[in-house]
């Protein structure tokens, strides 16, 4: 067994562990796919991707303002292209998301918003 399908078996058994602590995420996008001349309107589908995340807060100050940062953490899925994502929904409350890092394993998105 290679060393990164051992990583990917721990994460996926962290993820599952830790479910319970984890929030559903929804990823949604709207994908222009066009102009129709003859209306005048963009032509556009929906994107949308569901999966489970952990939130981490961290509270700093800047120029002694509390400031509040906001990161999730999904498990990286090869088929989704996460940075053609620009807002995702937790509960009740959208963000504006973007990468921070991403890797074969996982991805954290910094959030904004709310």
């Amino acid at each position: 067994m290679s060393l990164k399908t051992k990583v990917q078996n721990a994460v996926d058994t962290a993820f599952e562990k830790l479910k319970d602590l984890s929030v559903e995420a929804t990823f949604d996008n709207k994908i222009v796919e066009g102009f129709n001349f003859s209306t005048g309107t963009i032509t556009s589908s929906d994107q949308s991707y569901v999966t489970y995340g952990f939130l981490t807060t961290k509270e700093s100050y800047a120029n002694g303002t509390p400031v509040t940062k906001t990161t999730l953490t999904v498990r990286n899925n090869t088929d989704v292209t996460f940075d053609r994502y620009s807002e995702v929904t937790i509960g009740n409350s959208s963000y504006n998301c973007n990468i921070v890092s991403k890797d074969d394993f996982i991805v954290v998105l910094s959030l904004s918003g709310g």
